[in-house]
This record gives structure tokens, sequence and C-alpha cells, in this order.
């Protein structure tokens, strides 16, 4: 039990002492909220409490699901309550501290996607609220996720499907049915979102084992392009080009799309080789 708890406990005895009478649980429950709420008060809100409030109410109200409970708060407790940004008084917090937050822990994660949108999605829930409550000197970014990876040598920005829903299902049936088809597995890939054409095309076979490519919508496309070429080859997206293996580029997988909207009579709409559909879960 921390010096807090115990210094509140022994107050709430003293308090039974003088008054020479014993509190139901709704007056101990009162005394405890109540100088719980003096603490605060005194030391400034911060990330960390602000998050902690809404993170259990999502829990309660089974806004997150229980099989992902445990991940939301081990990346609350390492992220927030661990660091010294997500204790940083309210009116301390700036724009740039934000974005060096934000960097901070994209270094500490990698390339694990699911932890850092577990972080974005808590940080972007406490800043709407703090701006909510007019708590901040500055007005945060309302897309953090998407805007996360937007710095200079490793630049993703993040889309919604240039594609509406009939059209991306039209091309989706079509890579469905040209299994053998490596560019349309890179096409595949990109529409199951969060990973770029750059990405795709620099992908390495010893990558593949990444949080991202985990997840089966994802680790079939890739399981599919491996089988396309030799196994003692560095790169998954790889086809012969003047009888030559060689790795893909973004290029190619933008002509490939272009060429199946022609096809199924769909207008092309450009995906650029840095951009990364926005998923959605």
């Amino acid at each position: 039990m921390d010096e807090n708890k115990i210094i509140m406990l022994c107050q709430i005895v003293s308090k039974i002492i003088d008054e020479n009478q014993l509190p139901d649980e709704d007056a101990v429950r009162k005394i405890l909220e109540e100088k719980g709420k003096k603490e605060e008060e005194e030391r400034g809100t911060c990330l960390a409490s602000v998050i902690k409030i809404e993170l259990e109410k999502a829990i309660r109200s089974g806004q997150i699901c229980k099989s992902n409970v445990g991940l939301y708060q081990s990346v609350f407790e390492e992220c927030f309550e661990k660091n010294e940004i997500g204790k940083i008084p309210a009116a301390e917090l700036s724009d740039l501290i934000i974005k060096k937050f934000v960097l901070q822990i994209d270094k500490t994660y990698e390339m694990n996607r699911t932890k850092i949108k577990c972080f974005t999605g808590m940080l972007q829930t406490g800043l709407n609220k703090m701006a909510e409550e007019d708590m901040l000197g500055f007005v945060p970014d309302r897309h953090i996720y998407r805007n996360y990876l937007m710095y200079p040598g490793r630049e993703i920005h993040y889309i919604d499907n240039p594609y509406n829903a009939e059209e991306t299902e039209k091309i989706k049936e079509w890579i469905e049915l040209h299994p053998d088809d490596i560019r349309g597995m890179a096409i595949g890939l990109w529409f199951t979102g969060d990973v770029s054409l750059l990405e795709i095309a620099n992908l390495k076979r010893e990558e593949c084992h990444k949080d991202i490519f985990k997840k089966w919508k994802r680790a079939r496309f890739v399981a599919k392009a491996l089988e396309l070429h030799p196994k003692n080859k560095d790169y998954v997206f790889m086809a012969i080009n003047d009888g030559k293996l060689e790795k893909l580029t973004p290029q190619s997988f933008q002509m490939k799309l272009y060429h199946v909207c022609n096809r199924l009579g769909i207008e092309y709409k450009r995906i650029n080789r840095n951009e990364a559909m926005l998923y959605k879960e």
C-alpha cells in the first residue's frame, strides 16, 4: 500500500475516534472521494488521470471487449502511469510535447501497431476530453493515429479508402479469382489497411512475424506471395523481369490496380506509394 493510501486510512480512523462513531459504507466512500478529489486538484489534472477515468468507463460499458481489456490496461500503465509526460499537468501540455510523446511511444513499440493504435486511441480520448473541459492551452490534433508517422524519413499518410464499398468488393473478388497474380496479392494486402505500397514492396521475409502481418486477413496474402517464388529470396513480393527474379516496386502495384479497374469498369483512383488505408475496426 502506498504512502498516500496509508495516510488517508489513518485520517479516517482518526475521524472515527474523534467522533466516537463508526461511519457507514457510503460515508467512508464519500470521505475517500473528497480526499482523492482534493489531492487531484492540488497536483493538477493530467493525461493519466483523465484517461484512467475514460478507460474505466469504456470497460464498464463494453466499448472495449473483454479480450482486449488486458492489452489496454497494460498499455495505459506503461505509457501513461509510468511515463513522465503522462503526469504533466494539463495546463503545461503543448502540441510539441504531445508530438514528442507520440514519437517516443512509436520508438518503444516499433512495428507493434496494435499497441500503437491502443496508445493513440487512449491519447486521443484524453486530449479530446481535456479540450472539451477547456483544460488545454492549445488545440490538439484530432487525427493522432492517422498522422502519428508524419515526420521526415518515415512518412506514411493515412487515408480513407478512395473506392466505395461496391468498387472495393469487385476489386477484392478479382484478387480472389487470381491467386497466382503476385501484384494482385500486394493490392489485396493494401486493402486490408494500415500498410502502404512502399512498405509492401520493401517487406522482407524476416519481417513477416511482426505484429501487423500476423492477423489472418494480412497473413494469407503474405503467405501466398511467398509461395510464388523460391524460399531463399529476401523479399516477399518478387517477380521475374527479363529472366531475373526482382523485387517489385510500388509503381508496379499502382499499374496493376489501374489495369484491374479498367477490366472491371471502375474509375481508377490513384494510391500514392506512401499512403495507407486507415483501418477501422
